[in-house]
């Protein structure tokens, strides 16, 4: 029997998962900052920041859907799938 199914490390759905964490949270943080802040210049920086997590977030969710294609059957790619879907509520630009 040659099976020709792939095999992800699970250090890199691990870290894939725990990149998308962070950017979940820091996105949250960086709304909330946005709504209190005055200064206009903190803002551009803020709002800038966010745009390069919203970009990462969009980088991790390509590689998650390539990675679940090849291997729908593995129960960590689907996870890892799911939570990059559902961090997409969390990006206000």
């Amino acid at each position: 029997m040659n099976q020709n199914i792939i095999s992800y490390s699970e250090s890199i759905v691990l870290s894939l998962c725990k990149e998308i964490e962070f950017i979940k949270i820091r996105t949250r943080n960086i709304n909330s900052s946005l709504r209190n802040c005055q200064n206009k210049s903190l803002s551009k920086r803020l709002k800038l920041e966010l745009d390069r997590l919203n970009k990462n977030r969009l980088k991790i969710l390509t590689i998650s859907e390539r990675m679940f294609n090849k291997n729908s059957q593995d129960l960590s790619l689907e996870f890892l799938l799911e939570i990059t879907k559902r961090s997409t509520s969390f990006q206000q630009i």
